[in-house]
């Protein structure tokens, strides 16, 4: 197989001069950098947009957070299974660090293109990993360290998707799943799920990479 995946997360650090500047002063958001890779490292197809779709569980476990809710009063929202889960603070809370092939956090793709809603709590049609058709091998996440320059700061969460499955495949949507716990039993939650306009096509034996860079700008 040429397609291969990264099995070590790993902590990059951009420079200043290569932060994306799509938000407005005054916003909090993402900005998603989509890449395709042919097996020689070279570029076939890159799209850079800002990443519209936070979905109500962010707000709900950033609330959490800094309320410092209790076990003995957690507060209840829904999980990826669709089942409202009982949650409180906790300093593993919004963990993203997906192994390889891990597809219960980190940045997760999917071939739905059903418009998002505040509401979503999951992929409407999830990709497997793995080699076989309609598959994508998962990488572990990476994550790039804070940068800031002038007006913006940042870090980036960055998963690349390897395809050997024998045939192109698309991706429409894109998600980010975290961790939460309760009783430190641990739950899975999305934060994030994009739909792209026209998909991105993965052709076997090539890798997509996929940025989430968070930002605040000023």
């Amino acid at each position: 197989m040429d397609a291969k995946v990264k099995v070590k997360p790993e902590l990059k650090v951009i420079k200043e001069e290569e932060i994306p500047h799509l938000l407005v002063p005054g916003e909090m958001g993402a900005v998603l950098e989509l890449t395709v890779t042919d097996k020689d490292g070279k570029v076939t197809d890159h799209k850079i947009m800002r990443s519209k779709s936070f979905v109500r569980q962010f707000l709900e476990l950033l609330w959490i957070q800094a309320f410092q809710i209790p076990e003995v009063a957690p507060y209840s929202l829904k999980d990826t299974g669709n089942v409202a889960r009982n949650i409180c603070e906790s300093a593993l809370t919004f963990a993203s660090d997906g192994a390889a092939g891990i597809v219960t956090h980190g940045i997760i793709l999917g071939t739905g293109s059903t418009a998002p809603t505040i509401n979503d709590y999951v992929l409407v049609t999830p990709i497997a990993h793995g080699v076989a058709a309609g598959q994508l091998q998962y990488s572990a996440v990476i994550f790039g360290a804070p940068a800031s320059d002038a007006t913006t700061s940042q870090f980036t969460i960055t998963r690349d998707f390897a395809n050997a499955s024998g045939g192109a495949i698309t991706v429409n949507e894109i998600a980010l799943y975290v961790k939460a716990y309760k009783y430190n039993v641990t739950y899975f939650f999305m934060i994030i799920r994009d739909v792209i306009g026209g998909g991105i096509a993965v052709p076997d034996g090539q890798t997509l990479t996929i940025n989430y860079r968070l930002q605040a700008a000023i």
